[in-house]
């Protein structure tokens, strides 16, 4: 009987189908490593973006509390010494917090600029309450560390917000990679399906077919 397949097209079949299986394999390779760079992205935003973010929205909370309190007269030195020690506690919590994060070497700089104002108006609301309440010396170097500590603040929010955007600009790419490898796994597998019933249709073996024709003569 007539063969359906000839031993060529069918040692072709093979080579193929060889090379398909590897590029199948190398795919899921890439799927996986893709799909391992996305779940760090997802974690890192959480984790390194939107956390310091709230990190960063409390103390600058905390500092407006001090500040309010340090211009209420009617607060007793006592009591206000208690309240702004409340308030650097919860601060220096959140700074361990904030340091445990990831940093880029900017928001290393600015965070950097941020402890340093920090210490200043601490250091300015011991000097102020060490002297008379009318001394608008220190009032106004507390002003200006304040207002240096707010800057710091401003800019490392607003380089949170950039790295969190470039972050989910790259985990949409990595989810635009993997819909283009879904449909080249398809389409792979459908060629694959093809491969499989052409072999099958083959009497021969179709790895060997020349071993075999040798045996049998």
């Amino acid at each position: 009987m007539k063969q359906f397949i000839s031993i060529r097209e069918k040692r072709v079949a093979a080579a193929v189908l060889f090379v398909v299986l590897v590029a199948i394999g190398l795919n899921q390779l890439w799927y996986e490593k893709e799909y391992a760079q996305l779940d760090k992205n997802m974690s890192s935003l959480y984790k390194d973006r939107l956390m310091p973010a709230g990190y960063l929205f409390e103390i600058s909370d905390h500092l407006y509390q001090k500040k309010i309190l340090n211009m209420d007269e009617a607060v007793a030195p006592k009591e206000l010494v208690q309240q702004l020690r409340r308030h650097d506690d919860a601060i220096a919590k959140l700074i361990m917090a904030y340091e445990k994060t990831y940093l880029t070497k900017d928001e290393q700089q600015q965070w950097n600029y941020l402890l340093t104002s920090l210490e200043a108006y601490k250091k300015s609301e011991i000097n102020r309450m060490n002297q008379a309440p009318s001394a608008v010396s220190y009032d106004l170097l507390l002003d200006k560390n304040f207002q240096q500590a707010q800057a710091a603040l401003g800019q490392l929010n607003a380089l949170q917000a950039k790295e969190g955007s470039l972050l989910q600009t790259n985990s949409k790419a990595i989810i635009g990679d993997t819909v283009i490898q879904s449909y080249l796994q398809i389409t792979m597998l459908i060629v694959l399906a093809i491969i499989g019933m052409i072999l099958l249709l083959a009497r021969d073996n179709p790895f060997f077919p020349g071993e075999k024709k040798a045996i049998l003569n």
